[in-house]
């Protein structure tokens, strides 16, 4: 208590200086205007607010000592948990410890934080409870299985206009949206709820009425309904379809109920039963692969409106449906803690203070403008022919239509479109190919009032060209198209003196939105949009640097954690629509990446302990699959998927990422401490290790199998597996043939560790030339091309020219975007204890002589910016965030030199010399210290607390 009145008496409260970014449950509560959460126990993160002096610098080495946070009841300021004063330098994940909290019941929390100059003010937070038990529901599922029931409404007669809350739950599936007297509640939120296998876990949604209902004392209900993924039709097209499982689906169906509580604390519940009135709205039909049909003769207005009256349509009693949970096999009714599908300004929050993914010479839409695209050309080719400019997920709208009653106007949509004269057809329409089997087309029937608005409903097409037909007098300032993708920020900033990187980083900020849909679907344009694990896993370390879409892959591991069998196994995709189970192990590895990342780029160890057992479980799973065949013959499906020449699948591929999860495992026990395991699986991964080596390799080529490039580049990749004394060998064989190739030859799996490899090996100028090549096969190629400049990433090295069958905006090659971030701006967080800033500079600083990287965590902004003035200097400019500190390595600019002078915001603090042999800082520096040379690799390096700081580097 002494020190608790010390703090008080001694520490200024400056009234500048509050928590920055408070997280509840990973939802910042600048962006996230109503948290919902469905925890008992939910933990508060927060940034410290930066500093800076009278000359404009930021202040560095500011530290968190102290914490104290107080939780409270909304409805009567009661205290709920008061945690005191905390000494400690924690400031994210921090659970809360008091009184168990209360189904549907609002919370305030407010918190301060200490440090050795200041206490800040206290920063006040609203968050509330979700239906914790199935037994806080009270209403039923309600549709048709007679008529395509996809409008219901009903009429609330309040018992008073003074209102404390209305709080509404809903699920409806497939989708649904919610209107409140002929007004859509939260107009950019779309395809609600996320996809899930039903049976397993369906998930609903929660919105805050209290200001709407605070107005009348009558109020109509709607609520309309769309197919979505409980359309078996969805179960039984498309490649793999498992069509016995369609049966567990149907009509669309909706759960709702309605909270209010009275100023006087009585309470009304509002309830979906059979009293609510249902027809089939304009909307006729709707398909997520298919398209929307809508006649806009059936509109009619307001029809969620209390005093509504048809006179032209039949509204029939709801029906009470099957709930689509099996209860039995301990399914459930979960709330959906990842963001909603959006559109428009919502739907991305820009958190970067950079280019924000907008960067000169580079092809393709801006991320900037507002989720809104609108087309950069027009002509006619079978129609009325759009350029958006950029291949994304989305739709499109009509607007100012005016045809005669009963006009019908066709929307198409496509990646792709002839090139006039190429292969000798004089022909530039829409190219289909590469859609299969689906037709990807909305229709629309004019009600003739003019100016008619069209948008489709329920779902979503993956294009960058639209055909209208049926209606020339279109042009294109009557369209405005959606980009659609589950909510998100932008944390990540990469651009460099390359054009190609810019390019390639482009390409991958657009393909991962586009894949993005409430799970990480593989591709948004054909009859598939799979939540494919190898795909998720691939591209999971990218993601997590430009996008916050924490909640987004937590719910994606909860689908694999429900889907997983007694025996451990898990399936190729979630929900299981194709593919095998057990998965192929370079599958199923993104249940052990996706949580180990989510740890790395949060430091919330949290992710590890809850899907811990089920991570031992799958392994476990490989494990028993392995004393079946040995390494040999370990089993595998897809292998190296997406090869140059499709033939680099064997068992080293599977038998790679089974080694791998051991050993992610393992770093996962020491974090938790479980040293059991530790002991455990060192063991095994030791014999697997040794296994590995004596199955593959090839003694007579001094290679692994057959020497490809994947087989080498997989065995090095892999801890302690390549014995030191042939390390040098096989590394050298790896290199020779790409090399002599003049290219990469492997797929997927392979290309993920071949940047890195190459780097961290001292080929770091073989992977920037590779990195940067636009000859096929390589990234720069999908954009130096004849036939299309690509804005998305491709699904193979050769989607064109070859037939053209493939997607072209897929995600799974997009790994290399985590090495942008890690080697060349050279951010390692760590799990955000000591992050690591490490450049890899190449030997031609001709190769690479800029970069500028950003990435917003959850404890703030880093930042990196480098430059090459000369072949043997570098600038380096660094922004450590607050409450943290960096370890600040320079990297070798000379093959087989050594750094002379290092200097820090314009001094010198160390020069190499006789009189300097113990490397001692010449010169104190405010938060620069420990510096260290590592002579084995020829790099230097320094401890800097928080702050900005400007280092000039010398070699020779």
């Amino acid at each position: 208590m002494l020190v608790y009145a010390l703090h008080f008496i001694f520490l200024l409260v400056v009234e500048s200086i509050t928590s920055q970014h408070v997280r509840i449950q990973h939802m910042d509560v600048d962006t996230h205007h109503d948290v919902v959460i469905d925890t008992h126990t939910p933990h508060f993160s927060w940034q410290l607010a930066q500093e800076y002096d009278s000359n404009g610098y930021l202040i560095k080495d500011i530290k968190q000592v102290a914490y104290h946070i107080i939780v409270t009841k909304a409805i009567n300021n009661e205290i709920v948990w008061n945690s005191g004063y905390v000494s400690s330098s924690l400031s994210t994940h921090i659970f809360y410890k008091g009184v168990p909290l209360i189904s549907d019941t609002r919370y305030t929390v407010t918190i301060k934080y200490y440090t050795t100059q200041y206490q800040s003010q206290w920063y006040t937070a609203h968050f509330r409870t979700a239906l914790f038990s199935l037994t806080d529901w009270a209403g039923q599922w309600i549709g048709s299985n007679n008529i395509n029931m996809n409008q219901l409404r009903t009429i609330v007669t309040m018992k008073s206009t003074r209102i404390q809350s209305a709080t509404v739950f809903i699920s409806g599936i497939g989708y649904y949206q919610l209107y409140i007297e002929g007004q859509q509640i939260d107009k950019t939120r779309r395809l609600d709820v996320g996809w899930t296998t039903y049976q397993q876990r369906t998930l609903y949604s929660s919105y805050d009425l209290t200001q709407i209902f605070n107005s009348t004392d009558q109020i109509g209900i709607g609520i309309m309904l769309g197919q979505g993924w409980y359309n078996r039709q969805q179960w039984i097209i498309g490649p793999g379809a498992r069509p016995d499982l369609s049966e567990q689906y149907g009509s669309p169906r909706v759960l709702m109920q309605l909270n209010i509580v009275y100023i006087d604390g009585t309470n009304q519940s509002i309830v979906t039963d059979s009293s609510w009135l249902g027809r089939e709205g304009e909307h006729r039909y709707d398909s997520v692969y298919m398209g929307t049909t809508m006649d806009l003769r059936a509109v009619r207005s307001c029809w969620s409106c209390a005093k509504f009256i048809d006179p032209y349509s039949l509204w029939i009693n709801a029906s009470v449906l099957p709930s689509p949970v099996n209860f039995t096999a301990g399914g459930q009714l979960s709330l959906q803690t990842m963001d909603p599908i959006r559109i428009g300004p919502d739907a991305l929050h820009i958190a970067t203070s950079g280019n924000k993914g907008n960067v000169d010479g580079v092809q393709g839409g801006s991320l900037t403008d507002g989720g809104v695209l609108k087309p950069i050309s027009q002509d006619s080719a079978n129609g009325q022919v759009f350029d958006l400019g950029q291949n994304f997920a989305g739709w499109c709208k009509l607007s100012s239509l005016n045809a005669p009653k009963s006009t019908i106007i066709q929307l198409r949509y496509t990646e792709l479109r002839y090139s006039r004269g190429q292969n000798g057809i004089d022909f530039a329409g829409l190219y289909y190919e590469n859609l299969a089997n689906i037709a990807v087309m909305d229709t629309v029937i004019l009600n003739g009032t003019g100016n008619e608005t069209f948008e489709p409903l329920f779902t979503y097409h993956g294009f960058r060209y639209l055909l209208v037909n049926g209606y020339d007098n279109i042009n294109k300032d009557n369209i405005e198209c959606y980009n659609a993708h589950s909510e998100t920020t932008l944390i990540g900033n990469f651009s460099s003196s390359s054009d190609v990187l810019n390019q390639i980083q482009h390409n991958i900020l657009w393909s991962q939105l586009s894949n993005s849909m409430s799970i990480p679907t593989d591709c948004p344009q054909r009859n598939e949009r799979r939540g494919w694990l190898g795909d998720a896993g691939l591209s999971i370390d990218e993601t997590l640097f430009n996008f916050d879409y924490v909640n987004f892959y937590l719910n994606f591991l909860t689908m694999i954690s429900d889907n997983q069998l007694p025996d451990g196994s898990i399936s190729d995709t979630v929900p299981f629509t194709v593919g095998f189970s057990p998965a192929d192990p370079n599958w199923g590895t993104a249940y052990v990446t996706i949580t180990w990342y989510l740890y790395k780029h949060t430091g919330d160890i949290s992710i590890i302990e809850k899907y811990y057992n089920g991570i031992q479980a799958w392994i476990d799973c490989l494990s028993n699959q392995h004393q079946k065949t040995g390494l040999a013959k370990m089993y595998f499906y897809w292998g190296d998927w997406a090869t140059v020449d499709r033939t680099a699948n064997t068992s080293l591929t599977s038998s790679y990422a089974y080694l791998r999860d051991v050993h992610t495992f393992i770093n996962m026990s020491r974090l938790l401490n479980h040293t059991e395991n530790v002991q455990k699986y060192t063991q095994l991964y030791q014999e697997l290790a040794n296994e590995f080596h004596n199955v593959f390799y090839n003694t007579h080529l001094n290679v692994y199998v057959d020497g490809s490039q994947a087989m080498n580049i997989l065995a090095l990749a892999l801890p302690d597996v390549v014995p030191v004394s042939l390390r040098i060998n096989v590394l050298k064989s790896l290199i020779n043939n790409i090399v002599t190739t003049g290219h990469f030859t492997g797929g997927i799996v392979s290309v993920a560790p071949l940047y890195p490899l190459l780097s961290i090996e001292g080929h770091h100028d073989l992977a920037l030339k590779l990195a940067q090549s636009i000859s096929y096969p390589s990234y720069g190629y999908m954009f130096h091309n004849d036939i299309q400049n690509a804005t998305t990433t491709w699904e193979l090295w050769n989607t064109l020219p070859q037939g053209a069958t493939a997607s072209l905006n897929h995600h799974m090659f997009n790994s290399i975007g985590a090495w942008f971030y890690r080697y060349l701006a050279g951010i390692e967080l760590n799990g955000l204890q000591t992050i690591t800033i490490y450049p890899r500079m190449s030997y031609d600083a001709h190769l690479l002589n800029y970069v500028k990287a950003e990435v917003v965590t959850i404890k703030g902004s880093i930042r990196v910016e480098w430059s090459r003035t000369s072949v043997n200097t570098v600038n380096l400019s660094i922004v450590i965030p607050t409450n943290m500190d960096a370890i600040v390595t320079f990297d070798s600019l000379i093959k087989n030199g050594q750094c002379v002078k290092l200097m820090c915001d314009d001094e010198i603090i160390w020069m190499r010399g006789e009189m300097n042999a113990e490397m001692k800082l010449l010169r104190d520096v405010n938060g620069v210290n420990d510096l260290r040379e590592n002579k084995l690799r020829g790099t230097m390096s320094v401890r800097v607390a928080s702050g900005e700081y400007t280092f000039v580097a010398y070699w020779k």
